[in-house]
This record gives C-alpha cells, structure tokens and sequence, in this order.
C-alpha cells in the first residue's frame, strides 16, 4: 500500500528495476511535481481531502498533534471518498479531515472535521480488493461554493480514460521513496496503460486481475507517481471536457522509478453503491 509500501518485496522490485535498466540510487519519486497554487479565492482542488490521525499526548500531557496519512475527496455536504486500506481498523473518532487547503502547515488555523462513521464493500486487506471506503462526517460542510463546484464528480456510465491524454494525481504524499508527507498539494500527470502492459512490468501476481476493478498508471513522461501519503486520493481524469475521479491511489511497489506503475481502484464499478450510501 501506498502508506506501507511492500518493503519485503525488495528483491523482486530490484530484478524488476533491472530489467527496467533504472538505476535504484536515481528512484526519485514526483519528479517534475508541482505544487498548486490556485488563482483568487477559489481553490484548484476545493474537494481535495486531508485525512489526519489526531495523536494525543500522556496523561500529564494532554497536548494533541495531528499528522496526514491519507488523502480522499469530497463528494458532497457529509461523505469522503477515500481508499479502504487508510482507515481499516482505525479509531474513526481519532481521524480529522481538512477539506480544500492547498497548504496544511498550520493546522490549527485550519477548519477541522470529524468522522462519524465508515463504510466498506467486501474489501479484502490481504491483496486490497476493493480498496475503497466512504466517510461520514459528523457534521456538514460549510461552503460558499456551488455543488458542482465543490465536490469531485464520480465518472459516468461508460466513460473510459484515453491513453494518450493524461490523467492528474494530487496530494500531501512523500516526495521520495520512505520519505515524508508533504505540507502543501502537489499534482502531477500520469498515464493509465492496459493491464496487459502493466503485468509486463511488474508480474502477474501484482498487476491488476480480471474483474478487480483496478488499473496502472505511470509517470507521464516523467517520473511523476503517487507515493507514501497520496493513497486514497483521486486520479483525475477528464471525460467531454470535464474532470472526473476516475480512481484512487491503492497501492505499488515502489515509487518513483520512471516506468514502474502504481495501482488505483477504478471508482466507476462502485457507484451505485456510492450512491446508495450518499441518498440514504
């Protein structure tokens, strides 16, 4: 997974960086990442969400410090869209999300929101099937914004993306491989490739299966790619000139490494079960 990357797979990952022919000293992840910076008052990414574990002190100090783990997206005034594998078997009433900053530095000063409850569906941590969870919050957001203007937009029936446009990734993740996450949000571009070319590089027990409802992407000409901290955050895509979230950061290998994938969990398969959640 994106937040515990498979360590003890490092043998595999180093035939497979070799066979690669990359050099592992140069595994520089988000090459080429920007950081976002909106224009006015409006945030580029006013969905965009920081998930937080709120870490409390000892008993003779009750001071609380909070650290982002995961990224996810606003879908509406109370639910989160996020990865299953960020919140599995965490205490729900221990995580904090920030919605809509594009800096994270001064939490304090930043409007936070708790968690009610989670939902899953049949998600299964030992391979990540189906790695995808919404959050309730427990309470509505506030905002100014018009809906189609605040909330990420879930694909529509039969929207497929085009391999030779790319797709954006944003988040707080680490810059590099085991690093830290990051204070402000980062995008980056990555292309989404077929499962047979994704099993080609790295394997077919780690690359998508039939009717998993995942799929690879890589660094669009780059070594751009989600890392440690992005998982659960949207994969954008654009579909009849609007912006979509065509998955989520699940999980890889590694980071980084120009040509080496990551998977996402296409949300597409999901949305009716989405909606029901959402509606009720």
């Amino acid at each position: 997974m994106k937040g515990y990357h498979l360590h003890s797979l490092f043998g595999l990952l180093f035939s497979v960086v070799v066979a690669l022919q990359v050099d592992p000293s140069n595994a520089v992840p988000i090459v080429g990442g920007r950081i976002v910076s909106s224009v006015g008052s409006i945030s580029k990414y006013p969905f965009m969400v920081s998930l937080q574990d709120a870490i409390f002190g000892t008993p003779m100090n009750t001071t609380q410090t909070l650290r982002h783990f995961c990224g996810g997206s606003l879908i509406n005034g109370r639910w989160i869209l996020t990865a299953a594998h960020c919140v599995w078997r965490k205490k729900i009433e221990h995580i904090v999300a920030f919605i809509g900053y594009e800096n994270i530095e001064n939490v304090n000063m930043l409007e936070p929101y708790g968690l009610e409850s989670v939902e899953y569906i049949y998600f299964q941590p030992s391979n990540n099937r189906n790695d995808i969870a919404l959050l309730y919050m427990n309470r509505p957001y506030l905002t100014d914004l018009k809906s189609s203007l605040q909330f990420a937009r879930l694909p529509p029936q039969g929207m497929e993306a085009d391999d030779n446009e790319p797709c954006r990734i944003i988040g707080y993740g680490a810059i590099q491989h085991g690093g830290p996450s990051q204070e402000k949000l980062l995008e980056a571009e990555v292309r989404i490739i077929g499962n047979q070319e994704c099993r080609k590089i790295i394997g077919h027990v780690w690359a998508p299966q039939n009717g998993a409802n995942t799929v690879c992407a890589v660094g669009y000409n780059s070594h751009q790619d989600s890392c440690q901290g992005d998982s659960g955050g949207p994969l954008i895509c654009s579909y009849g000139g609007r912006d979509y979230i065509f998955g989520l950061v699940s999980h890889g290998l590694t980071c980084g490494i120009k040509g080496m994938p990551s998977i996402y969990t296409v949300t597409r398969p999901y949305y009716d079960w989405v909606q029901f959640l959402i509606k009720t």
